[in-house]
Order: structure tokens, then C-alpha cells, then sequence
């Protein structure tokens, strides 16, 4: 694929995971309560849709910071800029590379907007697994941007595994330990 069309193709998948985040979550903030819908029952899944703010990081890690909107969104847009360094790097040729760095792209994007614009991440899709077991808790509520970002970072493990990465990370196998 030549770089225009690689262009293409990271812009379509990162704007369209951005505008996909951004469009549920502002219907989730519009539409839902606490308990807007009844659990919906795929098991061993049980999911529902609720209204939840995030202040901190993942699993609200952090919220308690003090500036921790503007340190988190520093750091955000660090991850930004470390995205499109990858991205540009010439050797990098595969699709599933392209792709999962487009969608961690898109994800990023969508939480790191939510962050500067509100100050917190809208979340709204819960899941428990296994809920008939008496032990069992939520999944912490997550959104789109999470799910680009895990199927993002899924992309980049696989790639990781096939012979097109090797050399990107590094050296492929570690190196002998000799003992004297």
C-alpha cells in the first residue's frame, strides 16, 4: 500500500472510531440514568447500559489527583504523539499494524477529548460475567473508546508474533545468559 492510501486508510479508521465514541457517548449522556435498561442476559454475559463518569484512568485509576484532568491529558496527548511516531515509521508496511494503531488512535482520541472538553470520560456499557455465581462483580463501565483501544492493542499483540515485526521492538530473542 502506498502512503497516500495508508494515510487513508489510518485517518478513515481513527476518525471513524473517534466520531463513533464521541456520538455514544454524547446519546449516553443525553439518554441514560443509573439504571436506564434491565440487564440484558447472554450468558454467561449479563449487560446492561448505565450512566457513569470517569475522573481518573482506567478503572478510575487516579481520580483523586489534584490537576489530575490536565496531567492525564498530558499524558494522553503523549500517547498521541507516540502514536503517529509508530505510524510513521517506513518499515512499518503491515495492515494489522496499520489497523491497530488506528484504532488505538481512535480510542485515545475519543477519551482524551472527553477529558480536556468535560473533565471526565463518559462511560456507559457494563458487563458482568458469570453473574449467577454469588462472588461475582461488574466489569468496571467502560465505552466505544475502550473497546477501540483493547481491539487496538489485540491487533498490535498479534502483529508482534509474525515475522513482519521482527527487528521493530528490538532484538526478537533474548539474548544467552553465560555464567563463568
Amino acid at each position: 500500500m502506498d502512503k497516500k492510501k495508508k494515510l487513508i486508510v489510518f485517518m478513515l479508521i481513527a476518525a471513524g472510531g473517534f466520531v463513533l465514541d464521541i456520538a455514544t457517548k454524547l446519546w449516553a449522556q443525553s439518554a441514560l440514568t443509573q439504571d436506564y435498561l434491565d440487564p440484558a442476559k447472554v450468558e454467561p454475559f449479563t449487560f446492561r447500559m448505565t450512566l457513569a463518569f470517569n475522573h481518573g484512568s482506567a478503572f478510575g485509576m487516579f481520580s483523586g489527583l489534584s490537576g489530575g484532568r490536565w496531567i492525564l491529558s498530558i499524558i494522553g496527548l503523549a500517547a498521541m504523539y507516540f502514536i503517529f511516531y509508530l505510524y510513521r515509521r517506513p518499515e512499518i508496511r503491515h495492515n494489522l499494524y496499520l489497523v491497530g494503531l488506528a484504532l488505538v488512535a481512535g480510542g485515545a482520541l475519543g477519551n482524551l477529548a472527553d477529558r480536556i472538553i468535560f473533565g471526565k470520560v463518559t462511560d456507559f456499557l457494563q458487563m458482568w460475567l458469570f453473574r449467577s455465581i454469588p462472588i461475582t462483580w461488574p466489569w468496571p463501565t467502560f465505552n466505544v473508546a475502550d473497546v477501540l483501544l483493547l481491539a487496538g492493542v489485540g491487533c498490535l499483540m498479534i502483529f508482534s508474533f509474525m515475522p513482519e515485526s521482527k527487528g521493530l521492538w528490538g532484538t526478537s530473542k533474548p539474548e544467552k545468559i553465560v555464567r563463568k
